[in-house]
């Protein structure tokens, strides 16, 4: 990475993970990709010492699903928006398609499969700021929009029989900023497939 300046150095990275062996692995990951503050979510003293425009929110794979469903629900109902809209992204080993997409399905705004190459994971992580990202809101998400992402030949009845309300937000993340909504739409579904 010498030679091109990494904005996540002006970025923090809370591990939102056991301690131990899954909080050394983030902390090798945070350290590798170049992360001004790196933190375990029981630290907050050191995140409000140090303020960052962007937190990103860091989880580890051998975290159980329900914790990281829960860890995800924290983060989006979170009063202050600089915690809501923060990327949530999932470290993962290589996964099949189907676990992949339940992951994808959680709300993550990325998931991330190691061993890779640190510019690569830097690229990708970075892709979550200066660039409008579209965000959807119902009663029980807020998360990047996932709709069409599915496991072949799934089917959500539930999901696209019933009338619910949606919100379609465009959001953007920025050093100078941290994380705005540039648009809502509100929305009602009555849809029956």
């Amino acid at each position: 990475m010498a030679g091109r300046a990494n904005v996540l150095s002006d970025c923090a990275a809370v591990a939102c993970c056991s301690l131990g062996a899954p909080f050394k692995s983030l902390e090798r990951f945070a350290k590798a990709t170049g992360f001004g503050l790196f933190v375990h979510y029981l630290d907050v003293a050191e995140l409000r010492a140090r303020p960052a425009p962007i937190i990103y929110f860091l989880l580890h794979f051998a975290t159980p699903d329900a914790e990281k469903a829960e860890t995800l629900a924290r983060v989006r109902r979170y009063p202050s928006l600089k915690v809501r809209l923060a990327p949530v992204i999932l470290i993962a080993q290589d996964c099949d398609a189907t676990t992949f997409l339940s992951y994808v399905q959680m709300g993550f705004d990325d998931i991330l499969c190691l061993p890779e190459q640190p510019q690569l994971l830097v690229d990708r992580l970075t892709r979550q700021l200066n660039q409008d990202i579209v965000y959807i809101e119902t009663a029980d998400y807020l998360g990047p929009d996932r709709r069409r992402m599915e496991v072949p030949g799934a089917q959500h009845a539930a999901r696209r029989s019933t009338a619910h309300m949606h919100s379609r937000l465009t959001i953007r993340r920025s050093l100078a900023n941290g994380p705005v909504i540039l648009e809502r739409q509100d929305h009602w579904d009555n849809i029956v497939h």
